[in-house]
C-alpha cells in the first residue's frame, strides 16, 4: 500500500512538471500547435513589430503560407479595378482568414517604375495575431492573463490591415515605392517580372524558402510588351495575339523563350485578375490562350481567372 501511495504521488508530480513546463514554454512563445494544423504561439514581444519589421516571429517558426500579389498598372489602374483588387483579392475579410505567420507580399509594375530584376515590393508582412475572439484561428484570441488586448489588435489593424490599405492606395496613385531614379521602366515586361518573382531570394517566394504553399495572383489586363515581343504590335498587325506553341516555336523567340521561363516549383496556384477592359474587352484576343500555354510549360496551370465585370 506504501509502494502504491508513492507511486501515485510521483506519478502527479510528474504531470504537474510537464504541464509548467508546457506553461513555460506558451510564455516564451514557442509552443507548436496540435495536429489540428494550427500555427504556432507567438506573444507580440516575439514577433518583428518594432522599426518598421515583418510582423514574422524572431524564433524559427513553421512556414505554412506566402501570398504574392503582382499588380501591373502600367496601363494605368481604373477606380473600378483598385476597388476589385480590394472586394476581391485583399478584402479585409480575405486577411482576418490568412492564418497568422502567412505571409502577404504586394509588388507594384508601374510606369517610371523599377525593371523587374530591381522591382521591390510595396509591402512584405507577416499576418500577425489579431486579437478577435471569433477568429477562425484559435490562437487569435487573446489571454487575459498576460496580455493587453490593444497590444495585441494594434498591430493587427494598424500595422497589418492599414499597411495593406496604405500600399494599394499608393499604388493606385501611382506613387509606388518602386519608383526608379535611373533607367526607369517604360513598358510592360510581364515575362520578366513573373520569372524575377519566382528566382529572386531577397522577395522570399523562390521555392527554396520553405514555404508549404504558395500563391501568385497578378492583376493585369496580361500585354506582355517588351522589346523582344510586344502584343500592341504583334495582337495589332493579325488581330490576335499569337498563340504560345506558335510564339515558343518561332525560330527568333526560341531560345529567349528558355532563358524566360520561370522555376516555378511545387505547391504553387496562380491566380489571375484579368483587367480585360483596357486590350480584350471581348476576350477573343488569345491573350488567355497564350497565358495558359506559358504556365504549363512553366510546370503548373492557371488555377483561376476573374474577370471584369462589364460596368456600362
Amino acid at each position: 500500500m506504501i509502494a502504491k501511495g508513492l507511486f501515485t504521488r510521483l506519478l502527479i508530480l510528474v504531470v504537474l512538471l510537464l504541464a509548467v513546463a508546457a506553461c513555460s514554454d506558451v510564455e516564451r512563445g514557442t509552443t507548436i500547435a496540435s495536429d489540428s494544423g494550427e500555427p504556432q504561439f507567438f506573444a507580440r514581444d516575439d514577433t518583428n513589430v518594432m522599426d518598421g519589421g515583418d510582423l514574422c516571429p524572431k524564433p524559427a517558426y513553421t512556414k505554412s503560407h506566402h501570398h504574392f500579389v503582382l499588380i501591373d498598372s502600367t496601363s494605368g489602374l481604373k477606380a473600378s479595378q483598385a476597388a476589385l483588387v480590394k472586394g476581391l483579392i485583399l478584402s479585409d475579410r480575405y486577411l482576418a482568414r490568412l492564418a497568422p505567420w502567412d505571409r502577404l507580399s504586394i509588388m507594384s509594375m508601374s510606369p517610371g517604375g523599377k525593371k523587374p530584376s530591381q522591382n521591390v515590393t510595396v509591402f512584405s508582412k507577416c499576418r500577425p495575431r489579431s486579437g478577435n475572439s471569433a477568429s477562425i484561428h484559435s490562437i487569435d484570441e487573446i489571454r487575459e492573463w498576460d496580455e493587453n488586448i490593444a497590444d495585441v489588435t494594434s498591430v493587427y489593424d494598424q500595422l497589418f490591415v492599414q499597411g495593406v490599405n496604405d500600399a494599394l492606395t499608393e499604388i493606385k496613385k501611382g506613387n509606388g515605392s518602386n519608383a526608379s531614379e535611373n533607367d526607369p521602366l517604360e513598358n510592360s515586361p510581364l515575362m520578366g517580372q513573373v520569372k524575377e518573382i519566382f528566382r529572386l531570394d531577397r522577395l522570399k517566394f523562390n521555392e527554396y524558402e520553405g514555404y508549404k504553399s504558395r500563391k501568385l495572383t497578378i492583376v493585369s489586363d496580361m500585354v506582355q510588351s517588351s522589346q523582344r515581343l510586344d502584343f500592341y504590335k504583334e495582337c495589332v498587325r493579325s488581330k490576335k495575339c499569337p498563340t504560345w506553341d506558335k510564339f515558343k516555336n518561332a525560330k527568333k523567340y526560341k531560345n529567349w523563350v528558355k532563358g524566360s521561363m520561370p522555376e516555378i516549383g511545387d505547391n504553387v496556384e496562380i491566380e489571375i485578375a484579368y483587367l480585360n477592359s483596357n486590350f480584350d474587352p471581348q476576350l477573343d484576343k488569345n491573350i488567355i490562350e497564350f497565358w495558359e500555354g506559358f504556365f504549363l510549360d512553366a510546370g503548373t496551370e492557371i488555377t483561376e481567372w476573374i474577370f471584369e465585370a462589364e460596368q456600362d
